[in-house]
């Protein structure tokens, strides 16, 4: 979106990988598009795993996967992440 003509964004899979967003936008102001190109290609990859079920879900089983927060819970009507939606946003940030 930065490309685009954004200024920022609030995004829920920031949480996920704070540093490398925040590098992200820096490389972008920089002018330094390749390093912006790449780090955006594998934040895609992030985000896409993140939100292959309802958001927010997967966030939330990751932070707790990570030990970051006490519960993956959600509230009704969403229901907890698959393991398997987990392990993928972790191995797309493990990627990073």
């Amino acid at each position: 979106m930065l490309a685009l003509g954004a200024s920022g964004a609030v995004l829920a899979s920031a949480h996920l990988a704070t540093e490398r967003f925040v590098e992200l936008a820096a490389a972008w102001r920089a002018g330094d598009v390749g390093r912006a190109r790449e780090l955006g290609h594998g934040l895609a990859r992030v985000s896409a795993a993140a939100f292959a079920e309802p958001n927010p879900a997967v966030v939330k089983g990751v932070l707790h996967a990570q030990g970051r927060i006490p519960a993956p819970d959600v509230r009704l009507p969403l229901l907890p992440a698959s393991g398997r939606a987990v392990d993928a946003t972790l191995e797309a940030l493990a990627s990073l």
